[in-house]
């Protein structure tokens, strides 16, 4: 992102919103995997707290209040405008919006075209630059020069080998997924521009609160694996965050630009900014002051959970196991490719069943911190471009204390999470 440390140019739009915002800076995704990451942006929950935790698991419960009901709840006309399979109606999606309808290449700006003087809360996902990437040849010259011949596409099953960290990702079609991948940010870019020229449009600009951040970043071969949900690293947690408030607007945002926030934040920011009170489980608005440190999480990995704690330009990696690594676990369908054939996410129907259940067991059975002896931690200093890990053993311990803190702050100690799971699906909701 030009703005944020990379060159500018390639997504011009949002590089142009971000230095015009009244906040305009970087946020830290709730989970590296866009199910968890979107549920925690709809509740301001985090992944534990609202318990969408894996592909078989990604329903939002109808116990949860949505950012959609909570507006509704203040009197605003709501409208959502999702893509792809893991923001959908039959997720849970829906939950209190008045108009639910795929993102198309016209309705959703017609719908910020039409705003008028009413309360109005528009939710637009673009799913870009996700795969499958496209190439979009006008846009080439803002790679740079000496862009890499280009395929004219990339599809999942052509990155999905090299999410196991035990194939290698050879330089040359390492440089072509990272052309490929921006160029479709790029292309996102164009598609958020006619969004924000449509909301000039309307005349309600100045009226407008804007929010523009990511659920989740990708990898690219920066910790071994590609695409989204393998690990915390810094590639995977970090997205940019643009907060333009409405003109004569009477509260401030806290946070200085100059620090990453929590991007669960934008819940209670929104809520309160329409005239509601955030419930206390609720990460704390933007509008208040709020611990340094955020919390990202990550499930059912293979025979691990993962957690992640930045506090300035400090990573903590903690990593517990609950079963030995499955041999089938890289080799079997992933969620998304499962999806694209018209497979029920669920653990009998996935392709990778065989692994997944041999793994799903000893997971609910075990407590995530604990898991099977001492977690491994890992220290990591976020830099100009990247991170390194870094020894510093009294650091590690504090941020170590930390994390277990704040993980367990509305959590009734570190129970299994097949007995976290029932209690929340099964009981009445509160």
């Amino acid at each position: 992102m030009g703005g944020l440390g990379g060159p500018p140019g390639l997504m011009p739009h949002l590089e142009a919103l971000l230095g015009e915002a009244d906040w305009g800076g970087r946020a830290v995704a709730s989970s590296s995997w866009g199910a968890p990451a979107m549920a925690s942006l709809f509740t301001g929950l985090s992944p534990w707290q609202h318990q969408v935790l894996w592909a078989g698991h990604a329903r939002l419960s109808p116990a949860l209040f949505t950012l959609p009901e909570a507006l509704k709840a203040r009197g605003y006309e709501t409208a959502g405008y999702p893509a792809g399979p893991w923001a959908s109606r039959r997720l849970g999606y829906a939950q209190g919006f008045d108009a639910f309808a795929g993102l198309d290449g016209a309705n959703a700006a017609g719908r910020l075209e039409r705003l008028g003087r009413g309360r109005t809360f528009v939710w637009i996902h673009i799913p870009q630059p996700q795969v499958p990437w496209i190439r979009r040849d006008r846009l080439i010259p803002r790679l740079g020069p000496n862009p890499p011949q280009l395929p004219v596409r990339i599809t999942p099953r052509q990155l999905e080998p090299f999410f196991d960290p035990a194939v290698p990702l050879p330089p040359g079609r390492r440089r072509r997924f990272e052309a490929m991948y921006r160029l479709n940010a790029a292309w996102a870019d164009e598609r958020f521009g006619r969004l924000l020229d449509a909301l000039r449009e309307s005349g309600q600009w100045d009226r407008t609160l804007l929010v523009v951040t990511s659920s989740h970043g990708e990898e690219l071969g920066e910790k071994g694996q590609i695409l989204t949900g393998g690990n915390l690293g810094r590639q995977l947690l970090e997205v940019p965050l643009a907060v333009k408030l409405p003109a004569g607007f009477d509260r401030r945002i806290e946070p200085p630009e100059t620090r990453r926030v929590a991007a669960a934040r934008i819940w209670a920011t929104l809520v309160e900014a329409a005239g509601g009170d955030a419930p206390p489980a609720v990460v704390p608005s933007l509008f208040r002051p709020a611990p340094e440190a955020v919390l990202s999480e990550l499930y059912l990995t293979n025979g691990t959970n993962r957690f992640s704690l930045v506090e300035g330009d400090d990573q903590l990696l903690w990593e517990s196991r609950f079963a030995p690594p499955d041999p089938g676990y890289y080799t079997a369908d992933t969620p998304e490719a499962a999806l694209r054939k018209g497979k029920k996410l669920s653990a009998s129907s996935i392709p990778s069943s065989a692994a997944l259940a041999r793994l799903l067991g000893p997971f609910e059975a075990t407590p995530p911190l604990a898991g099977q002896g001492s977690p491994r931690l890992t220290l990591e200093r976020w830099e100009e471009r990247g991170s390194r890990e870094v020894k510093d053993p009294r650091r590690t311990e504090e941020l170590a204390r930390r994390l277990v803190r704040m993980w367990g702050a509305f959590s009734p100690g570190d129970v299994p999470p097949g007995e976290e799971a029932r209690e929340w699906y099964t009981g009445k909701p509160p």
